[in-house]
């Protein structure tokens, strides 16, 4: 039975301590630590926007939001990489071919995926399927993951795009995770070369999906849009707890407590409200864009740029409420082992998602012109 959402949230607060503590250790590895992975495993994180059918919760897109924030909230690698995870193992659920499926879903109730969206591969046709031969960038997730879906072009004699299946072993890891956030992502490159992938595990993604509802069929930047927010909200939330216990001890020159002045009330209370203002926000979008893919099969080009620009707009508003409230903190706030400077960093780094790209708002300032 799909778990609901309150359930689900539920879970991840019995295993808030694990999360806690494993934070700092997935920034140290660069990658997240087994007991994290094993906490991921046991929450089923991969499963829960797949459709029933593969043993998945089917979270809405709203739901994936508060989900994801949640999880975020105590452990931004286990939200950033299981995000990864879920809209992955959702997306191969819904389109793979019955053989691909029950060997993949069949063989392990709960298949971690690395995903890259965009194509960084070529592929030729073979009477059994397909050779594969790319490099995808950004990985998130990968050093642990089972199974990968990445995007591959076919040549002149094999048109169009496939999205690709294949197992971890048929890939090389490439590269090192240098960044200065999302340090336990472990977001590094996937190589493959010639490899030979059987038609079961290629998926035309223009068809339409085999499995789940017509939620499968939104593009890339919706079908991500609550769990991309969800994230960004979660560690601007944890950010702003944090701040509000620190500023109580906290003193700066002669001035008392941090708590006690007037200009830092003043933009924590308003960074308080204007992040509920980004949940309220996105909960109201996302519950609407489902109602009308659900009722209709589809979004119109214009609901779906209301929400990209929605998405575009609570992650550029979360970094900022950050940055105005990190700007009071002082120096202890920029020590490693400061919860306060890796929410910072990991807020910001959010911001350099394709999806929270403020392009968006100009096709969303096209559509309310009328196009013009």
């Amino acid at each position: 039975m799909p778990r609901t959402i309150d359930a689900l949230i539920e879970e991840i607060d019995e295993h808030r301590d694990t999360l806690d503590a494993t934070a700092a250790e997935a920034e140290r590895l660069g990658e997240a630590p087994d007991e994290l992975v094993n906490v991921l495993r046991e929450l089923r994180v991969p499963l829960v926007k797949a459709p029933v059918e593969a043993g998945g919760d089917g979270l809405t897109l709203a739901e994936q939001m508060r989900y994801f924030a949640a999880l975020s909230y105590h452990n931004p690698t286990a939200g950033w990489v299981g995000f990864n995870h879920a809209g992955a193992a959702s997306a191969a659920a819904a389109r793979l071919p019955d053989a691909g499926f029950e060997e993949v879903f069949g063989a392990d109730p709960c298949p971690f995926f690395a995903a890259v969206a965009t194509p960084g591969g070529r592929y030729r046709r073979t009477p059994d399927g397909a050779v594969v031969n790319g490099v995808w960038k950004f990985a998130s997730g990968c050093l642990h993951a089972d199974w990968a879906l990445v995007v591959a072009v076919g040549d002149a004699d094999s048109p169009g795009v496939r999205s690709v299946v294949m197992p971890m072993r048929d890939l090389r890891r490439q590269g090192e995770w240098n960044v200065m956030a999302l340090k336990g992502t472990g977001s590094i490159d996937l190589v493959c070369e010639d490899v030979e992938v059987p038609e079961r595990r290629l998926i035309d993604p223009m068809a339409g999906p085999l499995r789940g509802g017509p939620e499968f069929t939104l593009p890339y930047m919706v079908y991500v849009a609550g769990e991309n927010l969800g994230f960004t909200l979660g560690v601007t939330e944890r950010f702003l707890d944090e701040a509000t216990a620190y500023a109580r001890t906290k003193s700066r020159g002669f001035g008392g407590s941090l708590a006690t002045r007037g200009a830092f009330r003043h933009e924590l209370g308003k960074a308080r409200t204007q992040v509920a203002g980004v949940r309220a926000l996105g909960l109201a979008t996302l519950e609407e864009a489902w109602s009308l893919c659900q009722a209709s099969g589809r979004l119109t080009p214009a609901e779906e740029n209301r929400v990209t620009a929605t998405t575009a707009y609570g992650t550029e508003a979360c970094a900022d409420v950050v940055s105005r409230v990190f700007h009071f903190l002082g120096a202890s706030a920029i020590l490693d082992s400061s919860i306060l400077q890796r929410c910072f960093r990991d807020v910001h780094g959010s911001a350099q998602h394709l999806v929270a790209s403020n392009e968006a708002y100009e096709r969303y300032g096209a559509d309310l012109l009328g196009g013009n």
